[in-house]
């Protein structure tokens, strides 16, 4: 069995006997390329309370290391997720879990604007057949009509067709999930893709149109929420593993220390008397090309113009990295804050601020389980 606490990060709370009643308990899973991360809530009178939390590095139980992307076998899995559970002393009996991006789909789709109801029930899967490249038979579909919006440019209503966001998740998928959590004797509650579980985190509410970047480690997703409403997701092909990969070449030393060198110096910071912003910058500046890319056909389109920049993920957390983005978009960026959704005790403040970025997913499929935020 591989160790977990040498390369995992946890917080548990039940020594501080905070907890005293057998209220509701919630977990919401993160599946990610690198990490798997976990929240558990509990509803306390209404309120959603942290109980305790749990990030657990993929890595080494595919004798890879700490930070590096790895397809684990089911049973790898399975003894990942109950170290992780038992580390973070995790005792919901029902979890949520996140669809990566990377095995679902999202699309928006025009329909004529006469089709409503039934109409729309009936065409909806015929069309998504579409944008979906396997057969519909092999997937789970929802979607949702979007409502008009004035397109304030144009001082009119924006569009004449109907637009449907469809989502789409293979079925194999949620079935691989689902034996995960009954390995370990959880019920699923229900699986959402990833970027709805992160937008409910950290998205204030506003009407305005607001990018939120996850930096994740094999890819960094995008997604544009507009009058409050998902309106576009694109992922990019470069994350934080990246930069460990730049200067673990550049070096000449293996991924771990690269990574360790990673963490400690970021983009603002030398190693040994080397200045390595350089390096990491340039695929930092990549990633804010290409998102910079889908911003300009995005506003273009939409006559709308982005109001301001939410940074996730745990490639979030790199030092410099705010500064860098603030200077790139030239419109306000911040980090996310999904810790401050829920109560905890005061002392955690700072740790949790600082690790809060990693945990948007993780945070938002609690928020929703627990029903707190649909």
């Amino acid at each position: 069995m591989a160790t977990a606490t040498a390369f995992a990060k946890f917080l548990h709370l039940d020594h501080l006997a905070l907890w005293q009643k057998k209220d509701q308990r919630v977990v919401g899973l993160d599946f990610g390329h690198s990490s798997v991360k976990a929240v558990q809530l509990r509803n306390e009178q209404g309120r959603a309370v942290l109980e305790t939390y749990g990030e657990i590095a993929v890595g080494p139980y595919g004798d890879l290391a700490v930070g590096q992307v790895s397809n684990l076998t089911s049973a790898k899995m399975v003894e990942l997720l109950g170290d992780l559970f038992r580390e973070a002393n995790i005792n919901a009996q029902a979890a949520s879990v996140a669809i990566p991006l990377r095995s679902s789909l999202l699309s928006i789709i025009e329909l004529p604007p006469a089709l409503s109801g039934s109409k729309l029930d009936k065409i909806i899967p015929l069309e998504a057949r579409k944008y979906i490249p396997v057969p519909i038979s092999e997937v789970e579909l929802d979607w949702w009509v979007m409502p008009r919006v004035a397109d304030q440019s144009a001082g009119e209503t924006g569009g004449r067709k109907t637009e449907v966001l469809i989502a789409a998740i293979h079925k194999e998928v949620i079935s691989r999930y689902a034996e995960y959590l009954k390995a370990v004797n959880l019920t699923p509650a229900f699986f959402e893709i990833e970027t709805f579980s992160a937008i409910r985190s950290v998205f204030a509410g506003e009407r305005g149109a607001t990018v939120i970047l996850d930096f994740g480690a094999g890819t960094t997703k995008l997604a544009i929420v507009d009058y409050g409403i998902v309106r576009l997701s694109h992922t990019i092909s470069k994350g934080a593993q990246d930069i460990t990969l730049a200067l673990s070449r550049s070096l000449g030393v293996p991924f771990a220390k690269a990574e360790e060198i990673k963490r400690a110096v970021g983009l603002v910071e030398n190693y040994e008397g080397q200045n390595l912003s350089g390096l990491v910058s340039a695929i930092i500046e990549y990633i804010f090309a290409e998102a910079h890319k889908v911003l300009t056909v995005y506003e273009a389109r939409k006559r709308r113009s982005i109001e301001k920049v939410i940074l996730i993920g745990g490639g979030a957390l790199l030092k410099g990295l705010l500064e860098l983005a603030g200077r790139n978009f030239e419109i306000p960026v911040s980090l996310g804050e999904p810790f401050a959704r829920v109560e905890y005790p005061a002392f955690l403040n700072e740790v949790l601020t600082k690790t809060g970025p990693g945990f948007a997913v993780a945070m938002g499929l609690a928020l929703r389980h627990l029903g707190n935020a649909e």
